[in-house]
């Protein structure tokens, strides 16, 4: 005996005896009825187009229905529409019995929704369609029945469909969510002793538990019904597919008002059928898509619904490169952009909504970065272009300035996805080595950020307002921490803030933001593309046009619609009258139209004529990267002022508004966040690693070191409103954070939060020392540098530090590579000289390496608490060494 129970099933399915009765049915009426024979041809044949018949019901009622066969009819076991018999049947039931009888009377009535109906029972159905039951999806597919009153005609396919409408419209909120207080839950949570009362509260119950059976069942039905229309199967997605209506009533159950959250199991249905229709059948079902007129709509409605937006985002990444399939260009012109954008609105949108639309829209950029990082990948489009575009950046920074709250939070995160995917230094097409002729401008150029960086450079005094508005800010209250020390929390909005401009500091640096001639050829090319698209309407008009008299020609041969004809012709006329009057201002510049043709005009033809109008005088393109000695001057600072590239022009703004200096004491007065910590690191890291000759990066380097100082290089009036004394970050920052941290750690035992990222800005300046001769930027940066405290604090103290932070988990060396870095040591790194001397002129200068694990044991270092004793000796030490040399002088 086999204890498979697979091959078993087949033999106890009722499926294909329900096919054998049916094809029986049909076969019989196909003899007797002329109507049901030409349905049978248009449907089985393959030679119809899957609709309803060429007979009308009238001509179906026609027909003798009472019309008996001579010999009666029963099914037989060899019938050649199935695909088995009935022999297999061995117990028949009070049907079967009067069937073998009584002849059965054969009648339209016969041909009724009984068939699929008790299909749609069956078990094994999903297994026979995987089977790929020929008999079974023609069933499905071609079949038919007559409703009984109307004698209407009804394909399979259509009845599916609606029966899937019709038991979602009969779902409950309990139905799609049950709760635990349900009449269901609460019957079996009866205790079995009930008083009549209660019998009377458990009727109740149960007529309400029958109810929800019953809205059980026809949500089992509908997923049955959704997991048929959703198979990978050819017959069912070419059925789907014939008739637009189909797709047409699937859609229609976005606008369903139970279709509310992820939750929902109409979600799953609707994504089941149309997320397979979009992989078996891309080309027909985005044909589909491109023909509604609310595509886009219909899915924002759903904004929070992640896998809704999921769909759009893939319908969206069908239309790639080299592959295009013009799905972009028709959300494009639903406004899609902007309608996300709308929900950025606090008083009429929850943060939740916010949230998922700005979900949405960094999904979107990533997809479309310039660097393609997946399958997803589509390159830049015109979506992120308009996004990057002035009006959208206008709006974008007019939410953060104005609406603040969680709209804040969501634009600034739209903007950072913004700046990240499309980094001008990875462009594929680099913008100041190619030309409008050999590179023609589409929306699938680079996006350029200089519009952008541009607006928030001017913006930035508002911004820095928010992080000032903080500190006078009643609403927020005072908090305490696991030490029980009172704080005034930092503010989502302030980090936000200070994570853009971290960000747009890092746009600044991009090799297009320091390019004059980048911001012109960008101008150019914008000015092609949107002439370009101005040529393409028009040539589509024209052909539509053209288009549009066939029709009307044809229409007027076969009847008589003079007056809607003489309306539409009137309509086009204006049309071909604006477009005339256009092209006529357009012949007035030759280098635009170029002797007046606009008509199927080349591109490259077309964006050379326009880059003849747009040559500007290349001396002012032209970066001046003459420099005197040392960078930081009067004479270099006008320079850069009077014309600065974008990138400069977003230091100027940041050096004048003096943003560090606050940010920097914010640093240190939230000493536990490290949220707050790295984003102040990053900040300054891209300070000291950026450009020192000709940029202005070289006077934000100043302004850390000598801020007083760097007053006489603002203009007058910002200068004189400061409200800032004088700041330099190795005295008032990095020493006085690390003396803080020390009395801290002799009383409570521990560190502040922030030395972790203070010992890594502390790194940074000591690089930056060894990479430049500080004295050619400026001499009192290398008279800061030359400080006592901030000498023993970098020779001694750091290095100690560094030692001690930079231990492997675990066990491990590191050693330091001369740069201030540690890395991983290496056998050949091991420094050979003995010389004492020569040793200690190592380790003050980074020039040589160190041996960690020697050191260690030298040190003692292997914990917190030992690196503390060991600093502290060696303040002692030098407080002593102070001390006695003061005594010297004296004597």
């Amino acid at each position: 005996m086999s204890f498979w129970p697979f091959g078993h099933s087949l033999n106890n399915s009722n499926v294909n005896r329900i096919l054998d009765d049916y094809f029986n049915v049909l076969h019989a009426l196909e003899k007797s009825n002329p109507a049901v024979a030409e349905s049978v041809q248009q449907n089985f044949s393959g030679s119809g187009n899957g609709e309803s018949g060429g007979h009308s019901p009238d001509e179906i009622s026609s027909v003798d229905l009472n019309e008996r066969q001579t010999s009666g009819f029963r099914p037989s076991n060899g019938s050649s529409s199935s695909s088995s018999s009935l022999s297999s049947k061995t117990d028949l039931d009070e049907d079967d019995i009067a069937s073998a009888t009584t002849p059965m009377v054969i009648t339209l009535q016969s041909l009724n929704s009984s068939f699929i109906d008790k299909i749609l029972d069956e078990s094994e159905l999903l297994n026979e369609l995987t089977r790929q039951n020929s008999n079974l999806l023609d069933f499905i597919c071609f079949g038919f029945f007559y409703e009984p009153k109307t004698h209407a005609k009804v394909q399979h396919m259509d009845y599916l469909i609606g029966q899937m409408l019709e038991c979602i419209d009969s779902f409950s909120e309990d139905t799609i969510n049950p709760s635990r207080d349900s009449p269901m839950a609460s019957v079996q949570e009866k205790d079995q002793d009930l008083n009549d009362n209660d019998n009377e509260e458990l009727d109740e119950n149960a007529v309400s538990c029958a109810s929800e059976n019953k809205e059980q069942k026809l949500l089992n039905k509908a997923n049955i019904i959704s997991e048929i229309l959703s198979l990978d199967i050819w017959l069912i997605t070419e059925s789907l597919m014939k008739k637009d209506t189909h797709l047409s009533r699937i859609w229609s159950m976005l606008k369903h008002p139970n279709m509310k959250s992820e939750k929902s199991p109409l979600v799953s249905m609707f994504l089941k059928i149309n997320q397979n229709l979009l992989v078996a059948r891309k080309d027909q079902y985005l044909n589909f898509i491109r023909s509604l007129d609310h595509f886009v709509d219909d899915l924002l409605a759903h904004v929070d619904v992640s896998m809704l937006m999921d769909f759009l985002l893939k319908c969206i990444a069908t239309d790639k490169v080299e592959v295009p399939t013009g799905v972009i260009e028709h959300v494009d012109e639903q406004r899609l952009v902007r309608k996300c954008l709308e929900f950025l609105n606090n008083e009429k949108y929850d943060p939740d909504i916010q949230a998922c639309a700005g979900d949405f829209l960094k999904a979107l950029i990533a997809i479309s970065a310039n660097a393609p990082l997946d399958d997803m990948s589509i390159g830049p489009n015109s979506l992120t272009r308009q996004l990057a575009s002035l009006e959208c950046i206008e709006n974008l920074v007019d939410i953060i300035i104005k609406r603040r709250g969680s709209a804040l939070n969501i634009t600034v995160s739209i903007v950072i996805e913004l700046i990240r995917k499309n980094n001008s230094d990875y462009d594929q097409v680099n913008l100041l080595t190619t030309n409008l002729q050999s590179n023609p401008p589409s929306n699938r150029d680079p996006i350029y950020l200089g519009y952008m960086l541009r607006h928030f450079a001017q913006k930035l005094p508002e911004l820095f307002d928010i992080i000032l508005d903080a500190d006078n800010d009643p609403s927020i209250p005072m908090l305490k921490n696991q030490l029980n020390e009172h704080f005034k929390p930092l503010g989502f909005e302030r980090f936000k803030i200070v994570e853009l401009i971290a960000e747009l500091l890092h746009c600044s640096n991009m090799g297009l933001m320091n390019s004059k001639r980048a911001e012109r050829i960008a101008a150019q090319r914008d000015k092609a593309r949107t002439q370009l698209a101005v040529q393409l309407q028009d040539a589509l008009e024209d052909l539509s046009i053209e288009d549009k008299k066939d029709i009307d020609d044809k229409q007027e041969s076969k009847n008589d619609k003079s007056i809607d004809e003489g309306h539409n012709y009137d309509h086009d006329d204006n049309k071909e009258r604006d477009k005339d009057d256009y092209d006529n201002d357009n012949n007035e510049n030759a280098s635009v139209s170029g002797s007046g043709e606009t008509k199927n005009q080349n591109p490259s033809r077309a964006v050379s004529d326009i880059s003849l109008s747009n040559d500007v005088d290349l001396s002012d393109e032209e970066v001046d990267e003459s420099f005197e000695i040392p960078y930081v001057n009067e004479n270099q600072n006008a320079k850069l002022r009077k014309n600065p590239t974008i990138g400069d022009l977003f230091k100027i703004m940041f050096y004048d508004t003096q943003i560090l200096p606050k940010i920097i004491q914010l640093f240190l007065s939230h000493p536990w966040n490290n949220f707050w910590h790295n984003v102040i690191f990053d900040i300054i890291q891209q300070i000291f690693n950026g450009r020192m000759d000709f940029s202005y990066n070289s006077f934000l380097v100043y302004s850390l070191f000598n801020l007083n100082g760097s007053k006489k290089f603002m203009p007058e009036a910002i200068a004189a409103a400061s409200i800032f004394d004088n700041f330099k970050l190795t005295k008032d920052f990095i020493l006085q954070g690390y003396q803080n941290s020390y009395a801290f750690y002799e009383k409570k035992r521990t560190n502040l939060g922030y030395m972790g990222h203070l010992v890594l800005i502390a790194e940074e300046v000591v690089k930056f020392s060894k990479l430049y001769k500080v004295e050619l930027i400026s001499p009192d940066i290398h008279d800061t540098l030359q400080d006592e405290g901030w000498r023993f604090y970098a020779e001694d103290v750091l290095n100690d530090t560094r030692i001690m932070y930079s231990k492997i988990l675990g066990g491990g060396n590191y050693v330091d590579d001369g740069n201030g870095n540690i890395v991983p040591q290496l056998p050949e790194q091991l420094p050979s000289s003995n010389d004492d001397a020569s040793e200690e002129e190592d380790k003050v200068k980074g020039g040589g390496l160190i041996n960690v694990e020697s050191l260690e044991e030298q040190l003692g270092l292997s914990t917190e608490s030992d690196l503390h004793e060991k600093l502290k000796e060696i303040l002692i030490a030098n407080s002593q060494q102070e001390v006695e040399k003061k005594i010297r002088r004296m004597v």
